[in-house]
């Protein structure tokens, strides 16, 4: 009976809402990458968003971040992409960039 009881409440606590998406942690790779180039606008904004959605510090946040980081850290210093997995990170931190500037801009009546 406790066993039952314990897997019960083990699956709830992963199949609620709290639980962080997948999607959720691109922000983590998106954070880490722009901080790597030394992009603080974009990096912060990851960083808000990421804590917003309460994965921001969390152990698979960190990792991503922490890899992402030296991806954008070394393509800042070669400019060269060495295998696929960087290509993506690459491409969601554009995907985000892009997505930001649109707001921005479309916000502004210059």
């Amino acid at each position: 009976m406790r066993m039952k009881w314990f897997l019960l409440m083990f699956f709830i606590a992963f199949s609620s809402p709290g639980v962080a998406a997948e999607e959720d942690y691109k922000l983590c790779n998106i954070g880490g990458y722009f901080s790597g180039t030394n992009d603080k606008f974009l990096s912060g904004l990851a960083a808000h968003i990421a804590q917003k959605k309460n994965i921001f510090g969390d152990p698979i946040c960190n990792a991503a971040w922490d890899n992402a980081y030296r991806i954008g850290e070394e393509l800042a210093k070669t400019g060269k992409i060495k295998v696929q997995a960087e290509r993506e990170i690459i491409q969601q931190a554009a995907a985000f960039s892009t997505k930001v500037y649109d707001a921005i801009s479309s916000r502004i009546n210059f």
